[in-house]
């Protein structure tokens, strides 16, 4: 009996190098195409980045060709209904032993009345802990993603061999670009203010005779649905309304444009939006496309320092800085040297708190007056008006 299970046990290790081989295989193959993705799309950037100074790019379709052809292969998968707490952590590991790609554990019971809550932990250091890494459910559901139906079905058969179980399987597939319908429904309008809207660019606007921000929400802040957002592009058109003629508006941390770009649709002549992430300036460039004011609004890459900066040598009438307390309490002089005498300046990211928002009133007190604070969801918005002060 016992030279039965070792043969037994040999002949699934065996056929598990096997399935490992063709995994590496696999993804050895997978990767080079992701990198060959990633190498058309770092010279699609880099071209974009170049042609944002001088003439506009015509889209790269083979990239969105590609990019939707690898998207659109379905994504098989498997879900293993009600796995003993012993048995889930030697399944996963069974599976991505095997080729899966990714796998998940929810609770067995999820939804009906015996569903347990299992809270993680409030610190890195918890979190880490022996006692956290344990907590799993008496009885769980296991989804494992793979490459194909195939390799899906010889791990089933690897896990049932191991685990001496016959499993509750469940296969499947979704197609891999579902999460962007997904993503898009998620989005709909945003109305900041009376006669102010953020319009994603696949939606119809609300009102036409509005002022509508279109944008491509992504990767980088700025879709509008944040109160810091909302409360600085509210101070934008109180503010631009109220100067009149504006020649520049400096957007720091600039993120989607939305700022910048609001300031440029609101009447502004120019503006500048500043982005230590590359990925920020990208998606500025291409939501000010989708606005008309390409042609009016310049995106620097840095942190503000560079003295080639429109705006560096206090000519800014208006300075915007939705960032976080940290830069914030620490660029008051840079910020400051942007803005004219008699410009005005708008601060956000930060929290309406004795720690946060009056330390920003208190700091930024030297070079401005008449400061005010606007509160939103426990957001705060710092704005004052440029005194004649030196920095």
């Amino acid at each position: 009996m016992k030279t039965r299970k070792v043969t037994t046990l040999r002949r699934t290790f065996a056929r598990l190098d096997a399935m490992r081989a063709l995994t590496a295989l696999a993804r050895a193959s997978a990767t080079i195409v992701r990198s060959h993705v990633a190498s058309l799309g770092a010279s699609r950037t880099a071209r974009r980045l170049t042609a944002a100074t001088a003439a506009s790019p015509g889209r790269d379709d083979s990239i969105h060709n590609l990019d939707a052809q690898y998207d659109s292969e379905p994504a098989p998968y498997v879900v293993v209904k009600r796995v003993r707490r012993d048995d889930v952590g030697a399944l996963g590991d069974i599976f991505l032993s095997t080729g899966a790609s990714s796998v998940s554990t929810t609770d067995a019971d999820l939804g009906t009345e015996n569903e347990k809550e299992i809270f993680s932990s409030n610190t890195f250091e918890e979190a880490a802990s022996d006692e956290v890494q344990s907590r799993v459910w008496d009885s769980c559901d296991v989804q494992a993603y793979f490459p194909s139906r195939d390799v899906a079905r010889g791990s089933i058969e690897a896990a049932e061999e191991i685990l001496g179980t016959t499993l509750d399987v469940t296969y499947g597939s979704s197609k891999s670009n579902d999460w962007v319908q997904v993503v898009k429904d998620s989005f709909t309008p945003t109305k900041i203010a009376e006669g102010l809207y953020i319009v994603p660019d696949w939606c119809d606007s609300v009102d036409s005779s509005a002022v509508n921000i279109v944008l491509e929400p992504g990767i980088a802040f700025g879709t509008g649905e944040h109160p810091t957002t909302r409360m600085c592009l509210r101070w934008l058109k109180k503010t631009l309304a109220r100067r009149g003629e504006t020649e520049l508006v400096v957007d720091f941390g600039c993120g989607s444009g939305v700022l910048a770009i609001g300031a440029l649709v609101m009447g502004a002549k120019r503006a500048v939006g500043v982005d230590l992430a590359a990925q920020a300036v990208q998606s500025s460039i291409d939501n000010a496309k989708l606005n008309g004011v390409e042609d009016r609004l310049v995106t620097m890459l840095g942190d503000g320092t560079d003295s080639g900066t429109p705006g560096a040598n206090g000519q800014a009438d208006i300075v915007v800085a939705n960032i976080l307390i940290g830069p914030v309490l620490d660029l008051e002089e840079l910020l400051a040297g942007y803005c004219k005498p008699g410009g005005s300046i708008a601060l956000s990211g930060i929290l309406y708190s004795e720690e946060q928002s009056n330390a920003v009133v208190a700091k930024y007190s030297k070079h401005f007056t008449d400061i005010e604070v606007w509160e939103e969801d426990g957001w705060a918005c710092v704005h004052g008006t440029r005194n004649n002060k030196t920095v």
